[in-house]
């Protein structure tokens, strides 16, 4: 009897899996991390694997394993050859990745930056016929790429700080999504990170600006209280009926506070209580019996010593988070520029995923907060909202015009538009 020896994926090829998922479906990124791991191992270094081997390796079905490795030899990402074989007849099929680890993550960078460009255009012209985002000159200028963020540096930022471009970036801080998204329309910056509401808003109000990615799959916005000021336990949002609600007009938590009233059917049922960036001074005053905010914000007063409550919106209706937005301009005249920085931008993604602690150091330098505090923001986040089923089974940043034309709809039906 012969006995026939086939590797298999450990905890140790976790990593080689999370950094390849950045740009591909996760059970891909699993074939390529197991054919990648056989590359550097002693005992099978330039030993192709046959279909057997890699459905034994990753623990996939032979159709589903079948249709990963075709996947993968269109992309250039393994080579398609044969194995040896006792057996008389043709030899069978096998696959080798040669490239080694660092090569092969910055291909799968290189195109899903690709797909992500190929989709931004997609949506826009979903969203508005009139965009031209096809035309355009055939390369890029060399002047670096300039980022509004959504706020001040945070740990939420870290990926993005943790990036290694090969194009010039600059991260500065926005007084919110609504700054954000004007220094983009105006062209002080290349890239805006802004609320999904708020983009939805400029757009809806002329400004020629496009999705370029999700940076987080789910809004962060979140109904909070504590018990002190609610009298109890905050359990649902059909508990804010009668209630008072501090939230801003024209921001992104009030968008998407005044959606989830709607959706909930409670919003002719509250009083809104204007507190533009003073909900938490405003429910800490008694002023208000509920705030709008981000997740962050109930945090910060659990760690005060109160006890909070918060009722997050995309928990109930499925809102997309933060998005990276453009000018038409920007993605029609820069694609190469907009390519290094998403492959960039992914490969910091891959950086917090593994080490959150050494993407938080990356932006330490411009913050202000602690950075055992900035961690906890951050893994928190990745935990929450960083997944999603367009993640897992299309990479990072995904999204799609269906989404949009939801969150738009629901919007103009809240009169939160």
């Amino acid at each position: 009897m012969r006995v026939r020896e086939f590797p298999v994926l450990g905890d140790e090829d976790e990593r080689a899996v999370e950094t390849f998922a950045v740009g591909l479906d996760r059970e891909a990124a699993r074939v390529l991390a197991y054919l990648v791991g056989r590359e550097d191992s002693d005992r099978f270094s330039g030993e192709a694997a046959s279909r057997l081997a890699v459905r034994v390796g990753v623990d996939l079905g032979r159709g589903r394993v079948s249709d990963v490795l075709a996947t993968l030899t269109d992309h250039g990402l393994v080579t398609e050859t044969t194995v040896e074989s006792e057996a008389p007849g043709r030899p069978p099929k096998g696959w080798r990745a040669d490239a080694g680890h660092d090569r092969t993550a910055s291909r799968v960078r290189a195109l899903h930056s690709e797909a992500l460009l190929d989709r931004a255009a997609t949506v826009a012209a979903t969203l508005d016929d009139d965009l031209d985002v096809d035309a355009g000159p055939l390369t890029d200028d060399a002047s670096p790429i300039e980022v509004g963020l959504n706020w001040e540096p945070n740990g939420l930022h870290a990926p993005l700080f943790a990036g290694t471009y090969d194009v010039d970036v600059s991260l500065s801080g926005c007084r919110g999504s609504r700054a954000a998204l004007s220094a983009v329309a105006d062209g002080d910056v290349d890239i805006g990170l802004t609320g999904a509401a708020t983009f939805l808003r400029g757009h809806a109000d002329g400004h020629e600006v496009i999705p370029l990615a999700l940076y987080y799959q789910r809004a962060m916005v979140v109904l909070y209280t504590t018990r002190g000021t609610f009298g109890g336990p905050l359990r649902s949002v059909e508990d804010v009926r009668g209630r008072r609600v501090a939230m801003p007009a024209g921001s992104e938590t009030g968008a998407l506070g005044r959606l989830f009233l709607s959706q909930a059917g409670v919003v002719d049922d509250v009083t809104v209580v204007p507190a533009d960036g003073e909900e938490r001074e405003a429910l800490l005053r008694g002023d208000a019996d509920v705030a709008t905010g981000v997740f962050t914000d109930p945090l910060a007063l659990g760690a005060d010593g109160h006890e909070v409550d918060s009722v997050l919106v995309a928990d109930h209706f499925p809102v997309p988070g933060p998005a990276l937005v453009v000018r038409q301009e920007t993605l029609r005249d820069r694609p190469a520029a907009l390519r290094a920085f998403l492959e960039g931008a992914m490969a910091g993604w891959s950086t917090a995923r593994l080490d959150p602690a050494a993407a938080v150091d990356a932006v330490a330098d411009h913050g202000s907060e602690p950075a055992a505090a900035e961690r906890r923001k951050l893994t928190q986040a990745l935990d929450r909202f960083a997944s999603s089923d367009a993640v897992e089974k299309n990479g990072w940043g995904w999204h799609s015009a269906e989404t949009w034309q939801r969150l738009r709809v629901a919007l103009e039906q809240a009169d939160a538009l």
